[in-house]
């Protein structure tokens, strides 16, 4: 090898490359890498690289989304709410709040054939107050009452929160709930809080009794006089002729309203002159009490006597010493006025606060039927147990005002005005008697015979007095009238602005 590098390259004549070959072990390293070079390049064809296995990776499905319901469009209808979206609104005073809610379904005619696809909940909230009880609380209400009744103070604090007022609350709340029941016009926020107390107050010295009602003033427009009023105004829906307080007929004058009630009973009779239905009965038998009741009696009327309306179920109920009695006198106090009245009829179970036409007026000139003479809990009525008198009588106005005048002092006094009421209505004009004919002169001064006196001739001198009308037998004490429906009220009630 050395002869022929020696031969063939003239690299081997250079010293240092010739010293560095002579090395054995620069062929051991050579031989080396060869081998492995060769190795390297036979094994990539005879074991050739394959290619590493892809994982499989497993996706799951995303879940289908839930499709959201289309939303109902905006409704609107003329005089209706808006549907579709939450709305806040007024329905007779009650804060009324709806929603309407849709979800997807299935087929119309599935739905249809389920009760849960068309629903309407109704939920009523209701706040039940609590009676006042302190002299500084209804003060707040009416400044002038500590002054125009200096004992009340004294009073309040042995009075007793009158079972009447939860009684009266819980006849209100059965009301609104039939009535929701039935989806009718529900009790109106004016009328459901219509009374702010019911106190039972006692003197201890007098023991003189009476029944504070602290509430509004909705004007009743009913009641009939023929013997004393000839028109009466009887455009009121709710109009009335009776009222619960009554007294015999003293003149023959048919009640102006007879001969319409008269015609309707015929009208009924000949309509069903077989078997009628239950109402149909039921209305021909409070025609008859009704016409008995025109023909026999006289009644109070609205617009010129000055009474109270109470619920019925205060009226002459149970045996307590605080019931009050259709004729009881009372005192309606508003602002710094005290006016004196009775308690002269009886009005639903459920509503408070009604007086006469002739002292909603005194109290507001513009009310009316429809137009509360006082819509905010500022009237005081004062009335007072078992002093109606034993034998009722046509109105007299100086003597009621009297009587409460001394009620009122036995009640520990009062200060301020107490109203004295004008009587409206005229005493009927005493017929003049007819004077006699006088004779004709004589022609010619025959004497004639002496007459016989006539038994039943009189004195020209001397006319004779109208005789007086024969007292009436004395009847026993007027109750609440059963022709007065026990659930009506005013649902047209507007409140005033007072």
């Amino acid at each position: 090898m050395k002869f022929a590098l020696r031969r063939n390259d003239n690299s081997w004549r250079n010293p240092a490359l010739r010293d560095q070959l002579d090395r054995p072990g620069f062929w051991w390293w050579t031989a080396w890498l060869l081998l492995l070079a060769f190795a390297f390049g036979s094994g990539r064809y005879l074991w050739p690289v394959r290619p590493p296995t892809p994982k499989i990776v497993l996706v799951k499905p995303s879940p289908t989304p839930t499709p959201r319901p289309t939303p109902t469009p905006a409704i609107s209808v003329p005089g209706k709410l808006f549907l579709g979206r939450s709305v806040k609104a007024k329905l007779n005073g009650l804060e009324l709040h709806t929603e309407l809610q849709t979800e997807p379904g299935e087929t119309a005619t599935v739905e249809n054939a389920a009760d849960s696809s068309y629903q309407l909940h109704v939920a009523v909230r209701v706040k039940v107050p609590k009676a006042n009880a302190s002299v500084r609380e209804l003060s707040a209400i009416n400044p002038h009452l500590p002054e125009l009744l200096p004992g009340l103070e004294a009073l309040t604090k042995t009075a007793h929160v009158s079972a009447f007022f939860e009684e009266l609350y819980q006849r209100k709340l059965r009301t609104l709930r039939a009535e929701l029941l039935q989806l009718d016009r529900p009790l109106s926020r004016h009328d459901f809080f219509d009374c702010e107390t019911i106190l039972e107050l006692e003197h201890p010295q007098t023991k003189r009794r009476a029944l504070l009602i602290q509430s509004d003033m909705d004007v009743d427009t009913d009641g009939s006089d023929s013997d004393r009023v000839s028109g009466v105004d009887s455009s009121d829906v709710d109009f009335q002729p009776t009222t619960s307080y009554r007294w015999p007929k003293t003149t023959a004058t048919p009640n102006p309203f007879l001969a319409t009630r008269e015609a309707q009973l015929q009208q009924l009779q000949k309509s069903f002159r077989g078997t009628a239905p239950s109402e149909t009965r039921s209305r021909m038998e409070t025609l008859r009490h009704e016409i008995d009741d025109l023909k026999k009696h006289s009644f109070l009327v609205a617009a010129t006597d000055p009474y109270i309306v109470l619920p019925g179920l205060m009226v002459g109920k149970g045996d307590s010493p605080f019931t009050p009695r259709i004729g009881d006198y009372c005192a309606v106090v508003y602002q710094n006025v005290i006016y004196p009245a009775i308690l002269g009829d009886a009005g639903p179970n459920y509503k408070l606060g009604e007086a006469s036409w002739r002292i909603g007026k005194k109290l507001n000139v513009a009310a009316s039927a429809t137009n509360s003479a006082v819509s905010a809990l500022k009237v005081t009525y004062l009335v007072f147990p078992n002093t109606a008198e034993k034998t009722p009588a046509a109105p007299d106005l100086e003597k009621w005002r009297t009587h409460c005048e001394l009620l009122l002092n036995e009640l520990g006094g009062y200060t301020g005005e107490l109203h004295a009421w004008e009587n409206l209505i005229k005493p009927k004009p005493t017929p003049s008697p007819s004077p006699s004919p006088k004779p004709s002169p004589a022609a010619s001064p025959v004497a004639k015979p002496p007459q016989t006196p006539n038994a039943d001739a009189k004195p020209i001198s001397s006319p004779v007095p109208p005789q007086a009308s024969p007292s009436p037998a004395p009847s026993p004490p007027a109750k609440p009238s059963p022709s007065k429906p026990a659930g009506r009220h005013r649902p047209g009630a507007k409140p005033a602005g007072t």
